[in-house]
């Protein structure tokens, strides 16, 4: 009866020392937290999943607009929409937007300084050929163009 009353007390002791130790963090760590990227969108402001993407900052003469985002992790995301572009005949100004399917593909997150998570890589293909210029391309984006 002793042995059982011996054993039963060992018990209750590493449940409470377990206890202990996993409410104050000593023995536990806990995973930090992955924080989800977000793209800049628009040029100047980062955000999670945007519907509209503007491409060309410029001009926003390239851009996506009604993106559904298929997939979303802390690595990649991946998104399809309609993609606009101004063809610039005769010229920027007067040009004319055409619109096609267009897939997005976002890579390469990067931490900012402000500890926001950002892609910086975004990839553009044209799924039923360019209306205008080349079928697909990519273009840098990050901290630095939103000013994080």
């Amino acid at each position: 009866m002793k042995a059982v009353l011996v054993v039963l007390a060992a018990i209750l002791a590493l449940g409470v020392g377990a206890a202990e130790a996993s409410s104050n963090g000593s023995l536990l760590k806990e995973r930090p937290r992955i924080k989800r990227p977000l793209l800049i969108s628009n040029c100047a402001k980062a955000k999670f999943k945007p519907i509209n993407v503007i491409i060309a900052c410029g001009d926003a003469s390239l851009g996506a607009r009604e993106v559904t985002w298929s997939k979303w992790t802390h690595k990649t995301a991946l998104g399809t929409g309609t993609g606009q572009v101004n063809d610039c005949r005769p010229d920027c100004v007067q040009g004319t937007v055409k619109n096609a399917p267009m897939q997005l593909l976002l890579t390469r997150p990067r931490t900012c300084d402000n500890g926001q998570r950002v892609f910086t890589k975004l990839r553009y293909t044209w799924t039923s050929g360019a209306p205008v210029g080349p079928a697909s391309g990519s273009v840098p984006v990050g901290c630095k163009l939103a000013d994080l």
